[in-house]
């Protein structure tokens, strides 16, 4: 039995109600007919909660395509490809059953394998295989790297040599409880004003703007003034709405 999506659910009914109050209290307004508002906003009602309903669910689905443990290993390929070989080879030394592996230009020789690393965004190469191969060593040999192409894969299986790539990297830190807490990036990215903006709009302000604008709303019936009372609450729902919708 499919699960029932509530958030969903009620993020669409919540814009629908929105658009309802907006356009019945407008157009009653301006028309003096509860009627003719009342089939106009019903009409907004289904038409903008069926568009947040589209949107909102496309959303999700986007998200879900992406999941967390893809998204860690993406900032992880990053993370060990912009940091330093000191740091890869203590990182990588601490996953090692062995008990004392020793770390020497740029490898790292355990009792039963020597560990070859090479973290960069790239696939590796024949020519980074290459060089492992030509390296002289007793035991077995292993490469250790985010990723690696078909043609290197297919060399190192010639020539018996190991390949780990980013799936086992972030899975053996998992488990050794060694995943950075945080991140090494190459330069920091500026917020750009519409992101400030949008981060003030947060979904906790959905809420007072909600009730805030269907209070406006609300006097507008009651007051010599209503046009300042219907524009305010309609404005304060609007941003409501859409602040929901886009969060």
């Amino acid at each position: 039995m499919r699960k029932i999506n509530l958030p969903l659910i009620l993020d669409t009914v919540f814009a629908g109600l929105c658009a309802f109050l907006l356009f019945f209290t407008s157009i009653r307004y301006y028309t003096r007919s509860v009627y003719v508002a009342l089939g106009f906003a019903i009409a907004a009602c289904l038409l903008f909660g069926c568009l947040s309903f589209l949107y909102i669910s496309k959303k999700q689905n986007s998200n879900l395509l992406i999941s967390r443990d893809e998204k860690q290993k993406k900032l992880l390929s990053l993370h060990l490809s912009l940091s330093s070989d000191e740091y890869v080879s203590k990182l990588l030394a601490q996953c090692i059953e062995d008990e004392k592996p020793e770390i020497k230009n740029g490898k790292i020789v355990a009792a039963e394998s020597t560990y070859f690393y090479n973290f960069k965004m790239q696939p590796i190469s024949e020519d980074d295989v290459a060089i492992v191969i030509k390296a002289s060593c007793k035991n077995k040999k292993v490469i250790i790297c985010n990723c690696i192409s078909a043609e290197a894969l297919l060399l190192c299986e010639n020539f018996l040599i190991e390949v780990k790539d980013i799936n086992f990297v972030y899975k053996l830190l998992k488990d050794k409880e060694l995943l950075p807490e945080k991140y090494v990036y190459e330069g920091q990215k500026k917020i750009s004003l519409r992101n400030r903006i949008k981060a003030r709009f947060s979904r906790k302000i959905c809420a007072p703007l909600f009730w805030s604008g269907l209070a406006l709303l609300a006097l507008s019936y009651f007051t010599f003034f209503p046009i300042y009372y219907i524009i305010s609450g309609s404005i304060m729902l609007t941003l409501s709405a859409v602040t929901l919708v886009l969060n």
